[in-house]
């Protein structure tokens, strides 16, 4: 009855290493998916599409349409980080007028214009320009930095 007893713990014994080594390969095989050569990221020039600005509306100045430019910390990390500025805008006005109206007023290209109405009721223009460092110009000739 001993002998029975051991011979069927052995069994057990074996069966569970068997199964052990079983999940072992899976999980060795699973790693080896996984594990892909990793390629090196290269850092690339975001380079901004210059896009045609439309006509500016017949008898609206550009001062008319661009209120004053919002002044806080995000907005001058913008314009040292990202080469933006941020607008507030007359809301009647959409997007495209407001392109033609910075470059109308300031003479620089602008790239991207963003455009969302803050909790105050607001229009504001996060306008995005092609040309390195004309944020930081137009900032300085407004007096603001």
């Amino acid at each position: 009855m001993i002998m029975a007893e051991t011979k069927k713990a052995e069994k057990k014994i074996e069966r569970n290493e068997a199964k052990k080594k079983e999940v072992k390969h899976v999980k060795k095989e699973a790693k080896s998916e996984k594990k892909k050569p990793q390629k090196k990221k290269e850092e690339k020039k975001k380079i901004i599409k210059k896009r045609p600005v439309p006509p500016m509306p017949e008898g609206i100045d550009p001062y008319e349409i661009l209120k004053y430019v919002h002044m806080s910390e995000k907005s001058v990390r913008n314009i040292e980080k990202q080469n933006s500025l941020v607008f507030i805008v007359n809301r009647k006005f959409n997007k495209n007028e407001v392109r033609s109206a910075v470059t109308n007023a300031f003479g620089k290209d602008v790239g991207k214009v963003s455009i969302l109405i803050d909790q105050k009721g607001r229009k504001k223009a996060f306008v995005k320009f092609t040309e390195e460092g004309a944020a930081g110009d137009i900032a300085v000739r407004l007096g603001i930095i």
